[in-house]
């Protein structure tokens, strides 16, 4: 293997696995986010390996330099600052490389923030969409969450403690009453896990539940609505999208509710637009 894709900690360092330390031991490189970081963990395990940065900044300046080395027989790791590398970091421009390169690959399993969140929720996770950090722009942002707000199955995302308060708040004035949880610190000393109807939380927030550490937020689905079918589905499609929801997005709920096709709404919305 020329790549180990590996899990660390995500806070509590009694996580780290057997099979990480003896990977990180054993490579030539182990490339990281942040060099300091990953410092803190390898001095814990005495872990001698030279670390080498590779973060959103850099990675399209060393992604080849590094391809080439694996070539020449070099072996890397592949950590981020806690938990599983690529997810919501950088990575899969390199393992995307690597297979377009024939290099082989492999991965040191870890839990991710959003999964051991999700665990702990109490909301059906049968079906769920990750979506990472929400765009930082506000109106980017507020369109993200009406979409958000839209689906049917459970939603996780990533926030950061100066903009909790915000998400929430447009969660609330969405749908007030829309189960919500947020987990906080998870594994480590203060880790939290709160259950509430949207409105509540937001109430919890700052107070109960402080405003320190990264914030996984799960959000119950969007009850499917009682439709009235005498209304005609042109005029459903444009309540929905008064509602909030895309032209896509509300055709695609009134097929769905309907039992009908998605193309014979969307002829029949375009066809009264004409």
């Amino acid at each position: 293997m020329k790549l180990y894709i590996t899990g660390t900690p995500l806070g509590n360092l009694d996580d780290m696995t057997y099979r990480a330390i003896e990977t990180l031991r054993n490579v030539d490189v182990i490339l990281c986010e942040d060099t300091r970081t990953t410092r803190k963990l390898t001095t814990h395990f005495d872990i001698d390996t030279p670390l080498r940065a590779y973060h959103d900044f850099n990675k399209g300046g060393v992604e080849d330099g590094i391809i080439e080395e694996m070539q020449d027989g070099r072996t890397f790791a592949l950590v981020t600052d806690a938990g599983m590398p690529v997810i919501s970091d950088p990575g899969f421009e390199l393992v995307s490389k690597m297979q377009d390169a024939g290099l082989k690959y492999s991965i040191i399993p870890s839990g991710s923030a959003f999964t051991l969140a999700l665990v702990a929720s109490g909301i059906p996770s049968y079906e769920f969409t990750y979506f990472g950090f929400l765009p930082k722009a506000n109106a980017k942002r507020r369109k993200k969450i009406q979409e958000i707000m839209s689906y049917e199955q459970t939603s996780v995302l990533y926030e950061s403690p100066h903009k909790i308060m915000d998400t929430l708040t447009a969660i609330v004035n969405i749908d007030g009453g829309r189960m919500v949880s947020i987990s906080r610190e998870i594994t480590k000393k203060f880790e939290q896990h709160v259950r509430r109807p949207a409105d509540e939380m937001l109430q919890l927030l700052g107070h109960e539940i402080p405003l320190k550490g990264e914030f996984v937020v799960v959000i119950e689905g969007a009850q499917a609505e009682a439709i009235e079918f005498d209304i005609p589905v042109t005029e459903h499609v444009e309540a929905l999208i008064k509602e909030g929801m895309t032209p896509k997005q509300a055709i695609k709920k009134v097929a769905e509710v309907r039992d009908l096709k998605k193309q014979d709404v969307y002829d029949e919305f375009h066809e009264t637009k004409k």
